[in-house]
């Protein structure tokens, strides 16, 4: 880990210290124009027709994959389920565990227990992540839970009483699934390991450039170790998570405020 930059990050760990971005293609080629071919019936036979431009376009560049390993996933959880957790030394699946703040309906829980992943387990036997922290689902949470998947206890709760575990995903290694959507959908593609990983957020890029609706699943729990940074939305907030990993003792990752996770992004006009 570098030095901890001016937000309360590890640098590598920072979205505005340390961004991540994409080359630019270089010298990108132009798609040529149609040109419809047609022939003079006033022509000298003979005489050589003039060169036509081609009908076939070039085939876009691929965006440049990402290095799956390279990348952060976020868990988002009501502060006041963070005692569990860190007492427990482990973030656990959804079947395992019954939070103290639940914001996921009996219907989203039911979809969930019944779905299935690539290995058999249902999707609820895992624990969720997301690979944005404006990813879809949070920001529906953080705007009001509205949506027959949350609870009337998600409604009640305003998101800066939510903090953001983030977890490297190099720590979940090869049996780590993500799925290009939720992954109770009908439609769903998943991928196992990390290498069909960036070959599926690839394919998703053209789609879902920022990730805003991917979810990768782990467990059936996740150490609480392998947690490297808690965001949080204020200086209260912090000094509550500081006052939890103090009572547990072991281990205790940074404690950053970043409140641009928990306000909505700016939707352009």
């Amino acid at each position: 880990m570098t030095d901890e930059c001016i937000h309360g990050f590890p640098t590598e760990l920072c979205d505005i210290c340390a961004p991540r971005q994409r080359e630019a293609a270089e010298n990108p080629t132009p798609t040529p124009r149609r040109t419809r071919i047609t022939t003079s019936l006033r022509s000298v036979p003979g005489q050589a027709a003039a060169p036509a431009s081609s009908l076939r376009s070039p085939v876009p560049d691929l965006p440049e994959a990402r290095d799956f390993a390279s990348l952060r996933a976020h868990h988002v959880t009501h502060v006041d389920n963070l005692d569990d957790i860190v007492g427990s030394g482990a973030i656990l699946a959804s079947d395992a565990v019954t939070p103290v703040v639940d914001v996921s309906s009996a219907t989203a829980r039911a979809a969930r227990a019944e779905a299935t992943a690539p290995d058999g387990s249902p999707i609820a036997g895992h624990v969720p992540f997301t690979l944005s922290p404006d990813a879809t689902r949070w920001d529906e949470l953080r705007t009001g839970a509205e949506g027959e998947r949350w609870s009337d206890a998600a409604r009640r709760t305003r998101a800066t009483e939510y903090i953001m575990l983030v977890v490297p995903v190099s720590a979940f290694g090869s049996s780590v699934i993500v799925a290009d959507q939720d992954a109770e959908a009908e439609d769903v593609r998943f991928a196992v390991g990390p290498e069909a990983a960036t070959n599926l957020i690839r394919r998703t890029d053209f789609t879902d450039p920022e990730m805003h609706e991917l979810e990768l699943l782990a467990g059936p729990s996740v150490p609480f170790s392998a947690v490297a940074v808690i965001g949080v939305p204020n200086d209260r907030v912090r000094q509550t998570v500081k006052a939890v990993l103090q009572d547990h003792g072991g281990h205790a990752p940074r404690v950053a405020v970043f409140p641009p996770w928990f306000v909505p992004p700016l939707v352009a006009e």
